[in-house]
């Protein structure tokens, strides 16, 4: 009765404290959420050099979005400015001078910059730092520094070919045929016949035209050993088929 009398003269201040409790829980679960929503909507922007997947001697600079949401208002800065022996400067590539607005989650942009042909040994000198900044779903800024290195990638080597280059390769021979045949200059073979008979009748027409290569009198010898054949197997058959009409009848009889 202690406990219960207890309750009920200081009702208000229980009803306060539960309140408090449920106000503390209830903010740290919209804390979680809004954390939970900031992670899933987080950009993560990544700048690097890489080898064209082809021609291992052509550097590629490559900006990509690998994170889980999108990126406003990207501005690059690069350090230095300009490069000696570039094939394409900096200063002329549009979206390092003029930014980028929107980066949407998995863009991937690659922008050729050089054939090290002849040129890696000046270009490893040189290594560059590229600066970005952007800002997320919510206008939180990010910024990030890339320190790159044309020597990172130098001995690196093509092993096979890249399944797009494959595909592209099968796609043209595809393409080649069907020129041959729409052109005429390749027409498709249609049976009309077994592809046994087909076999045998190849067959006979390759040895008629060796036959025809031989001299007359050695044609004609070929052709009697050739009928004799024939006739004999006929001779066979015809046997056979009276052997089996024979044991057919007693079968009957019996």
């Amino acid at each position: 009765m202690g406990i219960i009398g207890w309750l009920n003269a200081n009702s208000g201040a229980v009803i306060g404290i539960a309140i408090g409790v449920f106000v503390i829980f209830a903010s740290y679960y919209v804390y979680l959420m809004w954390r939970l929503l900031k992670a899933n909507n987080a950009p993560e922007i990544v700048v690097s050099l890489r080898l064209h997947e082809v021609h291992v001697n052509l550097v590629l600079l490559c900006i990509e979005n690998i994170g889980t949401g999108a990126a406003r208002d990207l501005q690059f800065t690069i350090n230095p400015p300009s490069i000696p022996n570039l094939d394409i400067p900096f200063e002329k590539i549009g979206f390092l001078q003029n930014g980028i607005a929107y980066f949407e989650q998995g863009r991937k942009i690659e922008q050729f910059i050089v054939s090290v042909t002849n040129k890696l040994d000046e270009l490893k000198q040189t290594p560059f730092e590229v600066a970005i900044t952007y800002r997320d779903s919510v206008n939180h800024k990010h910024e990030r520094a890339f320190h790159l290195d044309f020597g990172v990638n130098e001995g690196m080597a093509q092993i096979g070919k890249p399944p797009l280059f494959e595909i592209a390769e099968a796609v043209k021979d595809i393409k080649k045929d069907l020129h041959n045949v729409t052109t005429g200059i390749r027409k498709p073979v249609i049976l009309t016949e077994s592809a046994s008979e087909h076999r045998i009748r190849n067959h006979t027409d390759f040895l008629e035209s060796r036959i025809s290569e031989f001299p007359p009198n050695i044609q004609e010898r070929i052709l009697q050993k050739l009928e004799f054949f024939i006739d004999d197997q006929d001779r066979e058959m015809r046997e056979k088929s009276r052997n089996d009409e024979d044991t057919t009848s007693d079968e009957n009889s019996s």
